[in-house]
């Protein structure tokens, strides 16, 4: 990880024309924001021994110009690194930032330069009141910048500040936990280079800390810790650059967290390769130059993944999920999960599964007729915008792996299943199931449709299967005697309910290989020709209960046959003798011991359920209408 920080970071030096070799450069904050104006100018001037107070001065701001005021942020509740801060009320900002800044320089010493700070210092608190009178009659409503003008030169003009600004970033590197660690003429562990000094508390991203003595080998010594991971003052820079432009342009959301999208390339890659790449990444953030209506894995729009699948294996691509309670640049920074090495040809076969490839006869489940099918309503803002068909993503995971529960929250399952998902790892199918039928029986207990969330179960399985991520259970082979027997007492007429289940199941003939799931998927079917018949008939579904909460096994299933077909004849509507004959053939042809969990058989079932619609008689929706829906 950190090598491919350290080639994001010397990209992004590179891009703005800085130079690692002149640390300024790179040090140098903005001071400012879209709508900043003006620079207010504290006007000293050396007179004898110390200097004196000329008035406050008004320049347009210049981001062009912005090395001349050497901003550096600081602490939020203390100073900047220089006497120059951007304001918020002018008193305050005059008061924590400038006045304060001083506070460090209040006795003359024996050293020049801190003299020099000495008597600027002085000068401001004895002209305080003034100065603070004048700022504020120079203020005007846009947002403005304190910065201070001494014998007509910037900050920039004096090495002091130089200096300073210097030093506090390489105290940053070496100086932690009341320790110092660093060392000369040492190898960087980072540019594997001889430097005259490295540093031992580089924590990018905070992955490796030694705030605890036991995260010290060696004696467990602080102070030795650049020992561990010796890192040179260019290379910690670098390093600072490539996480910003990080968390500029490769953050994202993913289901309540964040992850940053890390590209390595390949040693051999040429410069120019990298640059385009870059330049494509920024340019997919900026929606004015997005030329296709992109497809995403997540539901974060800014997602850039499938521009990454386009591109050759020259590059492998991380990521990192993470948890920043206090922001990215807080104390707390826990790395959730890192996702390594996963190529752009990986992304493609991720996307292939979502989306199909005409040229590779690839049909995704977003083709699929009966996702298609399946309205699902958009949201903005919390607030309902419309209806678009089912499509992929990792939302669909989430649906069944949410962060809060009844049981708690399921972010550790739905992490590991991501994780298993992008490094093309099996993923324990009967493990799913469980998961999507609490989900359902949940809904199914408080007479909630289930039907999207059976189809997204459904949509999950389905695109794991086309990634050969799932082993969906051992099949029984078909009992040949038992079907030749039955067959022989019931017409071998084709109809076009045979049509219909045929085509269905040579759809999805990997999840119905076994004639014990075709029983009790149409069985499912014919469960919701009743229930609408009940509702139709009676405002309420009475034969829900029979059903078990969902909860059903290779006993009761049997047992409910005979029931289903007693109640629709009691209400003389009893249209589905034919799907009666076929759910039989397959029961007696399943035999006993269907070796499936009590979750499979449920799942069956209430996926019949919910795909009834699709086995009705032509003149039947006008007749019926579906309770579940």
């Amino acid at each position: 990880m950190i090598e491919a920080i350290k080639q994001i970071g010397e990209y992004a030096i590179g891009r703005e024309g800085k130079s690692v070799d002149d640390p300024l450069d790179i040090l140098v904050d903005s001071p400012a924001n879209r709508d900043t104006k003006n620079v207010l100018f504290i006007v000293l001037k050396c007179e004898g021994d110390g200097f004196s107070y000329k008035g406050v001065d008004v320049e347009e701001y210049s981001k062009y110009d912005k090395e001349k005021y050497l901003y550096k942020k600081g602490n939020p509740r203390g100073t900047d690194i220089t006497p120059t801060a951007m304001i918020t009320d002018v008193k305050k900002t005059f008061g924590n930032k400038i006045l304060n800044w001083f506070k460090n320089y209040d006795e003359i010493g024996l050293d020049e330069n801190q003299n020099f700070l000495v008597k600027i210092g002085n000068c401001i608190r004895n002209n305080s009141e003034q100065i603070l009178k004048d700022l504020e009659e120079k203020q005007s409503k846009e947002n403005n910048i304190i910065s201070l003008r001494i014998d007509n030169k910037y900050l920039y003009d004096f090495k002091i500040f130089h200096d300073i600004l210097l030093d506090k970033a390489k105290e940053n590197f070496y100086s932690k936990y009341g320790k110092i660690s660093k060392s000369e003429n040492q190898i960087c562990s980072v540019c594997n280079e001889r430097k005259a000094e490295v540093y031992g508390f580089v924590d990018t991203y905070k992955f490796y800390t030694v705030d605890k003595r036991g995260f010290v080998s060696g004696g467990f010594q602080q102070k030795n810790a650049w020992k561990n991971y010796p890192v040179c003052l260019n290379c910690a820079l670098t390093l600072e650059e490539g996480k910003k432009y990080l968390q500029n342009n490769l953050k994202f959301n993913f289901y309540g967290f964040n992850y940053l999208l890390i590209p390595k390339f390949l040693n051999n890659v040429d410069k120019s390769v990298q640059e385009d790449i870059f330049k494509r990444i920024e340019e997919q953030n900026d929606p004015k130059f997005r030329k296709k209506e992109i497809n995403r894995l997540t539901a974060d729009e800014n997602e850039i993944l499938e521009s990454m699948s386009e591109q050759k294996n020259y590059l492998n691509l991380n990521f990192m999920f993470y948890d920043a309670p206090k922001g990215d640049n807080g104390s707390v920074f826990n790395i959730l999960l890192y996702i390594e090495d996963i190529l752009p040809s990986r992304l493609k076969t991720l996307f292939n599964a979502k989306v199909g490839c005409a040229e590779e006869n690839i049909i995704g489940v977003d083709q699929i007729q009966i996702f298609q099918e399946c309205m699902v309503s958009t949201f903005e803002n919390k607030k309902k915008t419309g209806e678009k068909p089912l499509e992929f993503n990792f939302g669909i995971l989430r649906t069944f792996f949410p962060k809060t529960s009844n049981n708690g929250t399921y972010d550790k399952y739905f992490l590991d299943i991501t994780n298993k998902i992008f490094t093309n790892k099996t993923i324990d199918y009967y493990f799913l199931l469980n998961f999507i039928m609490e989900k359902i029986r949940d809904e199914f207990a408080n007479g909630y449709p289930t039907k999207v969330s059976t189809l997204k179960g459904f949509m999950l399985l389905n695109y794991l299967n086309k990634l050969k991520l799932v082993n969906l259970g051992e099949e029984r082979e078909m009992d040949e005697n038992r079907l030749n027997m039955f067959e022989k007492s019931v017409s071998k007429e084709v109809t076009d309910l045979d049509q219909k289940i045929d085509t269905f199941f040579n759809e999805f003939s990997d999840f119905f290989k076994s004639d014990a799931k075709k029983a009790i998927f149409l069985e499912g079917v014919l469960t919701q020709f009743l229930l609408n018949i009940q509702y139709q008939e009676r405002n309420a579904t009475p034969f829900r209960v029979k059903l078990k909460g969902l909860k059903l096994d290779e006993k009761q299933v049997k047992k409910l046959l005979p029931e289903i077909q007693n109640k629709l004849e009691e209400y003389g509507k009893n249209y589905y003798r034919n799907l009666e004959s076929i759910i039989s053939k397959y029961l007696v042809s399943a035999g006993d011991e269907w070796n499936m969990s009590n979750d499979e058989i449920s799942y069956y079932f209430v996926l019949g359920m919910n795909l009834s619609y699709l086995f009705k008689k032509e003149n039947q929706d006008n007749e019926i209408g579906d309770e579940n829906e």
